[in-house]
């Protein structure tokens, strides 16, 4: 029996690292936007969920949330189906395929106005939840979870890295091919420098969790003991893959995603600082004027570093204001769009083809809108009024699961406050552009999502001790 145990341990270590690099791998070719690199970390992903499902079983801590989210996979992805099918009667149906009928004696009727874009459509909504399933699965204890979080914030400090080498020495260069667009600005593996910037914004977010890990470490290990160095040495490392993965945020030049980054960090940071604390020692709590000059310290912190490093952003957005942006002229008409059929919606994937008869002229004629960039538009507009329903349930779960892991954990609190930072900067960012419709992104933030909730979830009734 016990060396049964020990190879479920191997087994599901085995598991773990495969996870966390099908989930790098997904990043890394533009973010598996081209069908190939998507397809592969389709397959490979689900093979994984399929695997540790059958070997592992639900989740013990985490099992109310991965029955949730289960739920939300087989609705969404059940209504996409259901948006493709031929109708037996054609009020439920697009009147669009009433004129395809009166035209060219189209004899077939549906929700979605493309069904085949629809379809291919189930396996890009699918790929994100399966993810955070598997990673559910996988992250049994906090080691684990931590484990994953380890990774996924050094893989993006050296991405990060990668980047910036990419940017200053072959500019005109994406990964191994040309690059056609935002030549100006920091796209690391990416097309758009958007993804890349809510990318980094999270990346720079884990790496500083990793930093103070780190530094706690060292400060904990006692004077002359072997590891010691070690430690130091791995703090520079982290240090500078955290510098690595701040400067690449801020020659991204995106400015929605440079500010969703700093609310996000005016979450974090501040609560860090004042609960830095490199002893495991209990000691006397602080004097509130101390705590209090502590924070207004951090937030003067996170103002200076904003306005001293984020000045190509800023200099964007006062060229650039906001009523001469493309993105936000276009919305009067894809909010005609969602009135027209906000009960079923239009079909998800075929915004390309939908806006087209909603655009004002008034908008120009240059630009082709293959996305709302507001993900939450979108997705109304594609799933009709279950796309609302879901996303108040998802923040709903997100919501309680961080205030129970801030209320029950101690040591491990701030992974709980990272996660609920990091949703922030995902959800403001969602609202002006597309970061979420990635796939590659859309896998990292729910393996992320995944840890953070299996550490929040640690403890079903308070933690005990330091644990």
């Amino acid at each position: 029996m016990f060396s049964n145990l020990i190879n479920r341990r191997v087994v599901r270590e085995v598991l773990l690292f495969a996870f966390l690099g099908l989930v790098i791998l997904t990043l890394i070719p533009f973010g598996s936007v081209t069908p190939l690199a998507f397809a592969f970390a389709a397959i490979g992903m689900f093979a994984l969920a399929i695997i540790s499902g059958l070997l592992f079983g639900e989740p013990r801590q985490s099992r109310w949330v991965f029955g949730i989210a289960l739920f939300l996979l087989i609705v969404l992805t059940g209504w996409t189906f259901i948006q493709t099918i031929e109708l037996p009667s054609r009020w439920l149906a697009n009147p669009a395929w009433d004129a395809a009928r009166h035209l060219a004696g189209v004899n077939y009727a549906a929700i979605s106005v493309e069904p085949a874009d629809t379809f291919a459509s189930i396996l890009w909504v699918a790929l994100p939840f399966v993810t955070f399933l598997t990673g559910l699965l996988l992250c049994d204890t906090d080691q684990r979870a931590r484990k994953v979080l380890a990774g996924l914030g050094l893989s993006a400090g050296i991405i990060a890295v990668f980047g910036l080498l990419q940017f200053l020495l072959f500019p005109n260069i994406l990964i191994v091919v040309e690059k056609h667009a935002y030549l100006d600005s920091l796209t690391a593996v990416f097309v758009n420098r958007n993804t890349a910037a809510t990318f980094l914004g999270l990346g720079t977010l884990l790496m500083l969790t990793l930093v103070r890990d780190v530094a706690r470490a060292y400060s904990n290990h006692p004077t002359g003991e072997p590891g010691r160095n070690a430690l130091l040495l791995r703090s520079w490392i982290y240090i500078l893959l955290l510098c690595a993965c701040f400067t690449a945020l801020m020659l991204s030049r995106s400015r929605a995603g440079i500010f969703a980054t700093f609310v996000a960090a005016l979450i974090y940071f501040p609560w860090l600082v004042i609960n830095w604390n490199g002893s495991r020692r209990r000691l006397r709590p602080a004097p509130r004027w101390r705590s209090m000059l502590k924070l207004l310290s951090a937030i003067a912190f996170i103002v200076v570093l904003l306005t001293m490093f984020a000045g190509r952003a800023i200099l964007r957005a006062q060229e650039r204001r906001l009523e001469d942006d493309d993105r936000f002229c276009i919305l009067p008409g894809i909010w005609r769009a969602i009135s027209d059929h906000w009960w079923t919606g239009e079909g998800l994937g075929t915004f390309r083809t939908v806006f087209s008869a909603y655009r004002d002229p008034a908008c120009g004629i240059f630009g082709i809108f293959d996305r709302a960039h507001n993900f939450y538009l979108e997705g109304f507009l594609g799933l009709g009024i279950m796309f609302p329903i879901a996303a108040v349930l998802t923040f709903s779960v997100l919501a309680r699961v961080f205030w129970r892991g801030f209320a029950q954990r101690r040591r491990l609190r701030p992974y709980v406050l990272l996660g609920l930072a990091a949703t922030v900067l995902v959800a403001l960012h969602a609202a002006v552009d597309f970061s979420l419709q990635i796939p590659g992104f859309a896998v990292f933030y729910a393996a992320f999502l995944s840890a953070v909730v299996a550490i929040s979830l640690g403890r079903s009734n308070g933690e005990l001790g330091m644990a």
